[in-house]
């Protein structure tokens, strides 16, 4: 699978999905703590964001992540480096 570079709308999108959050609450300075979104959510939002965009990122690579943006500038930052290599 051809590897994508997502969006932010396309991450809020699957954010909102995978964590069952309402979609209007997502915005990037949001905190994954205040939201609800546990170590679970960020797993399942991975394997969405892999099987859609084909990005590769290990739960463990997101650990000092506290907020969305944070979150989906490394979703980010990983397929661009996955698409220059």
């Amino acid at each position: 699978m051809a590897q994508v570079t997502p969006s932010d709308d396309e991450l809020f999108d699957v954010i909102s999905k995978e964590a069952l959050i309402d979609r209007a609450t997502l915005t990037r300075d949001a905190n994954l703590e205040d939201l609800g979104i546990a170590s679970l959510d960020v797993i399942s939002v991975l394997f969405e964001v892999e099987e859609r965009f084909g990005i590769v990122v290990e739960a463990d690579e997101l650990g000092d992540c506290k907020t969305l943006g944070q979150l989906m500038d490394k979703l980010k930052a990983r397929a661009e480096a996955t698409a220059s290599a």
